[in-house]
């Protein structure tokens, strides 16, 4: 079954997700004394600073046991992906992991094939790769299609406009995906493109559940300059930034970003530190906090791959081919370091009869005297270079067929509608768990982002009167999504074929009093893609029949 979701849809208000409260300077001035004293604001943000500072302490304990496999994954695989671990996170920034590691680009080419196709899958700019439909009972009308569709294609417009940059970066959170099992999103509001998507370094970020395992605190560790720090949030930062803002301004000042869900909060109230989502940035080192404020909805998309259940972080192709990977570069290495001695075997030099140095390089004299009966001989070396070529051979097909290559390769030119649909159904029993896990940790979150910042920014239509909250559906163009219309398609066909004798000659036996054609025709429309305007609304046919009766 496709996986659909329900956009939130809030009304419009006039606080904004990029409005904050921020501390006074004065109150920032004690929040990294060892015991302040200025006063109840200034105590209250001490003690919100310190919560997120002991609770990153926490989570960066947590996620201690990962960091190894990642920087192997990337020194292994990618490693551009691994200069953020190069050195320990934010300590290396600007440090470049070197890839002495990697023999062979195997590995790195299937990791790129793999997530390119995801995103030729899922998030395509090419195709519309969603839609928005009406749920069950929902009531329908001109009105109400006007507005789906204007709403389609702002969002689709939106995905695919560059300076939002989405689909700039979705390639890297697919790489990151694929590489690490784990990655993460960042949708902003921006006051020039309305909405920006970036892709956050799995280094930065730390992650937990709720208790129905989903992701719904994010503390992300990063660093600005002081100048940047110093432009963001002016006098809130503390003395030290400043002092570095006016003296050294490209000086690197760490930083936090808590996200988690809000305790206690007045949902009736429209101030942004009573939304469900807390959003607090706070100097790493001082404990300064520099603002306040809060999201509707979760900020970060964390898909993961698969994931063992109680842990946060998942597991993807990257780390069942570890093993391969490895062996496959040490293989390499050792075929390099084979041939190149079958090319320049070691040399066997008697230790007297020659004048001079031995030059053995193309063109070299060496001298011996005369009448010696010694010369210089080539130490046997015997590889099989077939053998280790087969068996690197057979390591780079395992990887590939890791990373699903089979499963992503095209059809052939000459197969049957009908042979080209069975091995469509078989990839999609491997892909869909995968798939389906990325519509709802991912696509789900994504679109309804989405839509409800364009929502409050007053970019999209108003809601009609008549459609009720919640009553959206978002149908997904995925091969899974188009596997099961295909099946459900072909069953409707099946069952109308098989009733076809019964129905000879006037339907003698009544058999279509049991179905109903309109509702067979609109889900026939639904299975085969049919935009949702290609349809009159329910209250129009009526009236047409009508019409004709009369």
């Amino acid at each position: 079954m496709s996986a659909r979701s329900k956009p939130h849809t809030p009304t419009k208000s006039a606080a904004a997700n990029s409005a904050s409260v921020k501390p006074s300077a004065q109150a920032n001035s004690s929040l990294h004394a060892a015991n302040p004293h200025g006063g109840p604001i200034g105590q209250c943000a001490y003690a919100k600073a310190q919560a997120v500072l002991d609770r990153l302490s926490a989570l960066r304990a947590a996620r201690e046991h990962w960091t190894p496999s990642w920087r192997e994954l990337s020194s292994q695989i990618l490693p551009r992906k691994g200069d953020s671990f190069a050195a320990g996170g934010l300590a290396g920034l600007g440090a470049r992991a070197s890839d002495e590691a990697v023999f062979d680009s195997t590995p790195a080419h299937s990791l790129e094939l793999l997530a390119s196709a995801l995103g030729g899958l899922l998030t395509n700019p090419a195709l519309p790769w969603f839609d928005l439909r009406l749920g069950r009972g929902a009531p329908d009308g001109d009105e109400v299609r006007v507005f789906l569709a204007h709403c389609r294609e702002r969002l689709l417009s939106l995905f695919n406009t560059e300076a939002t940059g989405f689909q700039a970066c979705v390639h890297e959170l697919y790489l990151d995906l694929c590489l690490f099992g784990t990655a993460v999103l960042y949708v902003e509001p921006d006051q020039d493109c309305l909405v920006r998507f970036s892709t956050r370094p799995l280094s930065e970020v730390h992650l937990a559940e709720d208790a129905r395992g989903l992701v719904d605190t994010v503390i992300r560790s990063y660093s600005l300059t002081a100048r940047q720090a110093w432009a963001q949030w002016g006098r809130a930062c503390s003395p030290d930034v400043q002092k570095l803002a006016l003296e050294a301004p490209e000086a690197r000042v760490n930083l936090i970003h808590a996200v988690f869900p809000r305790a206690e909060r007045d949902p009736a109230s429209p101030a942004n530190t009573h939304f469900p989502f807390a959003c607090l940035f706070v100097e790493q080192d001082s404990g300064v906090l520099l603002e306040e404020s809060g999201y509707h909805e979760m900020p970060y998309m964390c898909p993961r791959w698969a994931k063992v259940s109680g842990e946060a972080y998942g597991r993807g192709p990257g780390l069942t081919a570890l093993s391969d990977v490895r062996v496959l570069n040490a293989m390499c290495r050792t075929a390099l370091m084979s041939a190149e001695k079958m090319s320049d075997p070691p040399l066997m030099v008697p230790d007297d009869g020659f004048l001079g140095p031995i030059h053995s390089g193309p063109g070299g004299l060496s001298y011996y005297r005369a009448g010696s009966q010694d010369r210089i001989e080539a130490l046997p070396v015997r590889v099989d270079l077939s053998a280790i070529e087969a068996m690197i051979e057979r390591r780079r097909q395992s990887i590939r067929r890791i990373f699903l290559a089979d499963q992503l390769s095209p059809e052939a030119v000459n197969s049957t509608a009908t042979e080209a649909l069975i091995r469509q159904t078989e990839k999609m029993r491997v892909l869909g768990p995968v798939l389906g896990r990325l519509q709802t940790e991912f696509l789900a979150p994504l679109i309804e982002r989405a839509f409800n910042i364009l929502l409050r920014e007053g970019e999209l239509p108003a809601w009609p009167a008549k459609l009720p909250q919640g009553s959206l559906q978002v149908d997904y163009a995925t091969p899974i999504a188009q596997a099961q219309r295909q099946a459900e398609a072909e069953n409707l066909g099946q069952a109308v074929r098989y009733l076809q004798p019964l129905l000879a000659n006037g339907d003698p036996f009544h058999i279509m009093d049991n179905f109903e054609p309109d509702a067979m025709a609109r889900h026939a429309a639904t299975l085969f893609g049919l935009p949702p305007e290609y349809l009159r609304p329910k209250e129009n046919v009526e009236a047409i029949r009508q019409g004709r009766k009369e």
